[in-house]
């Protein structure tokens, strides 16, 4: 039986509403399939809070109020009186703290809004008592990367960043760490509304380098992207029919654009996700590029810190893709919030040495505890899923949109792997995307 982690049928299964042959057979999909365990790990968390929370038992009549039933019965003069019963379930104060809560919640979300129209509020190191007095500029950065180690200044030649760009970077992690996915929709909602912002008024990017794992075997990996780049080179090439200019492609703000599930090897800790997935690279083929995914907690905002170790006997190099530095600023730390449900993927390109199957490992924590480290590994001969493929365009087409690296990918490459995930069963954002790139192909 093939499953896919969001088959409704894993519910029904867990809550043992199969016939005994489905059921047996879902058991035997879910222990072969390390996505579907992932899956169905979630489920359980989500069925055991709803039943920590919410009376699933059926509730029966108390003897007291079986006799006053039955005394109304017998009296034919009140047979159009009420009968007050005393219930027996649970006062509902119990249920109404945590809707209260959520209430509250929203309600925040609903009264803050995001950037004003007028860009001349002064900028501070921290974020505002109110988000709508951060500038326009913030939402111009890109999500703080890893330091790069393969630069090519050296600190004490390099330019000095200006204090207002900093700041406005500082602005820009906080309002993240604070807000999680509610500054990055307000974000999108301001981008939308605004003109394309002039190739002046972004940030200069620094493309990343190759590493060498045996110089460098750890990477901090990030578990926040942006959402800027995907509204703005759509625009640029459907509105104004002219290809984006370099440091407004970033490959990271496009790739999560789209929700990914990789179907190697994965973890559990808290309630967040790592899943993982190895596939070829087309631009190297003797490369491999692994893709990687955040999946939040469903029941709470989680702080996730998570690391790639290579392994040096078997990977000489690795680089990962997007997340480019701004040019003249040092880096700052990782933002670690992942926000409930939400979904932060990334690739690394590995170059190995070796034909071995061990890559190396993620080592992470979520909440300040750590979790069991995910060993990463390569199966030359495994089909990619969808999802793997469909990563791979979109790294593929952003990398060919920016031109980096210089000259490594060309039209007939990109056109070939679009022609490969097309299909008459695409979600939508997935054709629409196809649209964009035959578009793009055509400037």
């Amino acid at each position: 039986m093939k499953l896919h982690p969001d088959d409704p049928r894993l519910t029904s299964w867990l809550m043992g509403e199969l016939r005994p042959d489905e059921a047996a057979a879902i058991k035997l999909a879910v222990a072969a399939d390390p996505s579907l365990r992932v899956a169905v790990q979630e489920l359980e968390e989500v069925l055991q809070l709803l039943s920590d929370t919410l009376p699933l038992t059926p509730q029966t009549l108390a003897q007291e109020q079986h006799s006053k039933i039955m005394e109304a019965a017998r009296l034919a003069d009140s047979s159009d009186r009420i009968i007050l019963l005393k219930p027996q379930r649970k006062p509902l104060k119990s249920y109404l703290l945590p809707l209260a809560a959520a209430a509250v919640v929203m309600l925040a979300l609903l009264v803050f809004s995001f950037l004003p129209k007028d860009e001349k509020h002064t900028v501070s190191s921290a974020i505002p008592n109110k988000i709508e007095e951060l500038p326009m500029e913030v939402a111009l950065l890109p999500a703080p990367g890893p330091p790069d180690a393969n630069v090519s200044e050296t600190p004490n030649v390099r330019p000095a960043a200006s204090s207002k760009l900093m700041k406005l970077e500082a602005a820009n992690t906080t309002a993240y760490n604070q807000k999680g996915e509610a500054f990055l929709r307000k974000v999108a909602e301001r981008l939308a509304e605004s003109p394309v912002p002039m190739e002046k008024d972004l940030p200069q990017l620094r493309p990343r380098g190759q590493i060498l794992a045996l110089d460098q075997p750890s990477l901090d990996l990030p578990v926040y992207a942006g959402v800027s780049s995907y509204i703005w080179i759509t625009r640029t090439i459907r509105e104004d029919h002219k290809r984006p200019p370099a440091n407004a492609v970033r490959l990271e703000e496009i790739l999560n654009r789209f929700s990914l599930r990789p179907s190697g090897p994965a973890a559990v800790a808290q309630g967040v996700t790592i899943s993982t997935e190895t596939t070829t690279c087309p631009w190297k083929p003797s490369s491999t590029l692994l893709l990687v995914s955040f999946r939040g907690s469903s029941i709470a905002d989680s702080n996730v810190s998570a690391r790639f170790k290579a392994n040096p006997e078997n990977v000489r190099k690795y680089r990962l893709l997007g997340f480019s530095p701004v040019s003249d600023l040092e880096p700052s730390p990782l933002p670690t919030r992942l926000s409930s449900k939400a979904i932060t993927s990334l690739v690394i390109e590995l170059e190995p040495s070796t034909t071995a199957e061990d890559l190396g490992t993620i080592e992470w924590s979520v909440n300040g505890q750590p979790a069991p480290a995910l060993a990463l590994t390569r199966k030359s001969d495994a089909e990619p899923s969808d999802d793997a493929r469909f990563a791979t365009l979109v790294c593929t087409y952003a990398q060919w949109l920016a031109d980096q690296p210089a000259g490594v990918i060309d039209a007939e490459m990109l056109a070939a792997l679009a022609r490969e995930n097309t299909s008459e069963t695409l979600p939508a954002d997935r054709a629409d995307f196809m649209v964009l790139i035959n578009q793009s192909l055509h400037l």
